[in-house]
Parts: structure tokens; sequence; C-alpha cells
């Protein structure tokens, strides 16, 4: 099978697992069941749905492609030295899902050769479905999206990340920063719909200072596949670090806010 042929079928399987992880936690929080929830560090919880669909995607995922990689948020990394990994967040956005609050999604995302390759982001709540494979486009529930083409410095919205415990005085410049060039800012709870958001041209940009790859590794594929410009850490192997992915329009700026940091 031709690497072509490898990633439609990679993205039959991954839009059809992130659509069943997607029903799955939306039926547990239906049910107002107890959802078991841990805190792995300040403002970073788990609960037992995350680990459910982690658990079901990656059981699918060994079945279908046992030769791949799978490197998930709640169960790290499976196996080593696989040209092929996949990038799992079961809910990115936990805080978010269990309060109620309707801003998490599902990430499924995959490199090939260490390069970001395939794309998907399911929002449950809204029944959207982001999708992209490298070369091919993005889509939203099958319609092409694409970036700002009109994004600009001084009407621009752009996602900026915090992770808890790195340096606050360096995010604060990064926001004081957009305001002063006349830029919006958003932190919504959930980097990954931050970046099918970008990719959609519903906001302009993202940047974080720092970030696992779990969290991006299928925002960045769309990104890039809608137009955008993108500047990270995954092709150096790393699991986490850095990232920008914006509209062309902003790029300078967004470059700026790593800068600061």
């Amino acid at each position: 099978m031709s690497d072509r042929q490898t990633l439609a079928l990679m993205r039959i399987v991954a839009e059809a697992l992130a659509r069943a992880g997607g029903r799955l936690a939306l039926a547990q929080l239906a049910e107002r069941r107890d959802l078991a929830v841990e805190a792995k560090g300040p403002q970073d919880f788990v609960t037992a749905v995350d680990k459910a669909v982690e658990t079901l995607i990656r059981e699918r995922l060994r079945e279908t492609f046992p030769d791949h990689a799978v490197l998930g948020e709640e169960f790290g990394l499976d196996r080593q030295g696989a040209r092929i990994v996949w990038g799992l967040d079961p809910i990115d956005g936990t805080a978010n899902f269990m309060r109620g609050r309707p801003s998490w999604c599902v990430s499924i995302g995959a490199t090939v050769d260490g390069k970001p390759a395939l794309g998907v982001i399911y929002d449950p709540v809204h029944d959207e479905l982001y999708s992209a494979v490298a070369g091919q486009g993005a889509t939203r529930n099958g319609v092409p999206i694409a970036v700002n083409a009109a994004a600009r410095p001084e009407a621009a919205v752009i996602g900026v990340g915090y992770a808890p415990g790195r340096k606050v005085d360096a995010h604060v410049r990064q926001i004081d920063h957009l305001l002063s060039h006349g830029a919006e800012y958003r932190r919504i709870g959930s980097s990954a719909l931050l970046l099918a958001y970008t990719a959609d041209g519903r906001i302009d940009g993202f940047s974080a200072a720092h970030i696992n790859a779990w969290d991006v590794m299928a925002g960045l594929v769309l990104v890039r596949e809608a137009g955008g410009v993108t500047d990270d850490f995954l092709e150096s192997g790393a699991q986490s670090g850095p990232v920008t992915a914006v509209a062309p329009g902003v790029a300078d700026l967004a470059r700026q806010l790593r800068a600061l940091v």
C-alpha cells in the first residue's frame, strides 16, 4: 500500500474514531455519572471519560494499524521506532467538559517520518468534524475551509496558550503586545479547538510558548492545509515545545510573541 493510500485509510479511520470518542464522551456527560476527576497538576485534570475515550481509540488503532505507534495524553507512547505515530488527546478541554461548558473536542493526529501528515478534530457539542491530510486541503464537515486571507495585526484575534507553571510575566507580556498592536486574544481552554478555528478563519492564529504534541498534532495539519503558516517542534522529535499557527497576514505578529517568552 502506498503512503497516499495509507493516509486515505487513516483519515477514514480517524474520522470514525473521533466521532465514536465524541459520542462516548457526550453520553457519559448526558447521564451525569460520576466523572471521577483527578488533578494531574494545577488546572490540569483528567476524568474517567478521558481514559475511556483514549482506550477506545487506542484499541481500534492497534487493531487496524498494528505497525503504528500511539502517543496519547493519558497513557503515553506505546512503542519506539515506528514510522507512523498517532497523537491522541481524547478530550482536549477537560476542565470545560467536566463543568458542562461546550469548548472541548476529540483530537487525533498523525506524523509520518516525523512530519505532521493527518489531523482530525471533532467537536461533539456542535457536531463539527475538521479533517485534513497533508497536500489535500482541510475541511469542516466535508466542506473546504481556509484561514482568514484578510487577517492583519490591527484587527487580529489570536488564541494564546498558557501552561500552569510557566512564567506568568512572559504570558502577560504577550497579551500586552497583542493589545498594544490593536489585536485581541482568546483563551477558551482547548488548544485543539483554537487551531481548528484558525484553520476555519474564525480566529486568525494560535500561539503557545509550551504545549504537548498530542494537543497540536492534528491542529497543525489543519492550519497548514488551510493555507496558514506554522512553526513547531514536532519534526525535532520532541514531545513538547513552542507552537505558532497563524494566517499569513499576522505571521510577523505571532513571531514577535515567541520572542517575548
